[in-house]
């Protein structure tokens, strides 16, 4: 993963890697009318294209949270991120209510080297504060990883247990326990941020905004407002976006034309969330 001439280094915290098999039809039908499938391309191949284009030096690759419409086998993920020693980080997706959950998540870490978990109440249509969930956390304790959520918004699943504000219990019982909020949390972006201030083992990373930039610039002063900024990640959500797109994007995201006059985004702010946030923020 070739880089370029910037500040730091360049890593995508917010990567997705899937064949078509592993998700349903019904489900990509989904993806494509709501503008979030990226083409769809998300193979071995396409994502290393990807990662390459973009001048990526380091990348974290999630899968979507296990539902009944996405099932990313695990396997798969830690093979890809093998082939990328140093470079690439791979998390594991369980759904809570599985019987073998506990089971899963500690093989995948312990014998498949994944590095964190991914869990979406949203999408997976479970309480973050359920005896299922919580029994998660805890095993992500013990095991030292961290834990990435979906909330927010979703085109399938619940909403109802999709404010990320209901993780502030979560953040309060494990202190230690790093949670990163995917999307800004979006719509729930002033929660997010809320959440955030309080509990600082709350991250969260500004995949698939980049390309919604009214919402990414009012979510991005809000952070500014309470202090959180320094615990703000850049991710593509490749294939929704390539990183080199997401990039040119964020870093446009102060030109409105010559009739609008708005308080800028720093440019410090904007590079430092891009080239100055090292893997090893997370222990990696």
């Amino acid at each position: 993963m070739a880089s370029e001439a910037r500040t730091g280094e360049f890593i995508d915290w917010h990567t997705h890697l899937y064949l078509p098999e592993h998700r349903t039809g019904k489900d990509y039908e989904n993806m494509v009318r709501r503008g979030v499938a990226g083409g769809g391309k998300a193979a071995p191949d396409q994502h290393r294209a990807a990662m390459r284009d973009g001048g990526v030096t380091k990348v974290l690759v999630a899968p979507s949270a296990r539902s009944a419409h996405a099932k990313v086998p695990n396997d798969f993920i830690a093979d890809y991120v093998k082939s990328f020693p140093g470079t690439a980080i791979g998390f594991c997706s369980v759904h809570p209510n599985d019987a073998n959950a506990l089971e899963e998540v500690e093989r995948s870490v312990k014998t498949l080297g994944l590095r964190g978990l991914k869990l979406s109440p949203t999408y997976q249509a479970v309480d973050p504060i359920a005896r299922e969930s919580w029994a998660l956390y805890e095993l992500a304790r013990d095991l030292k990883i961290p834990i990435m959520f979906h909330c927010g918004g979703g085109y399938t699943g619940s909403l109802k247990y999709s404010d990320p504000s209901r993780l502030d219990e979560v953040a309060q019982a494990f202190p230690e326990l790093k949670l990163l909020i995917a999307h800004l949390g979006q719509p729930y972006m002033e929660q997010t941020i809320i959440l955030m201030r309080k509990n600082e083992n709350v991250w969260a990373d500004l995949s698939a905004r980049f390309h919604r930039k009214w919402q990414l610039y009012n979510g991005l002063m809000v952070a500014q407002e309470y202090g959180v900024t320094s615990r703000l990640l850049f991710g593509s959500d490749f294939p929704v976006r390539w990183p080199k797109a997401a990039e040119a994007e964020f870093k446009a995201i102060n030109d409105w034309g010559p009739d609008v006059k708005l308080p800028r985004i720093p440019d410090k702010l904007i590079e430092d969330i891009l080239y100055n946030r090292p893997f090893n923020l997370f222990g990696f």
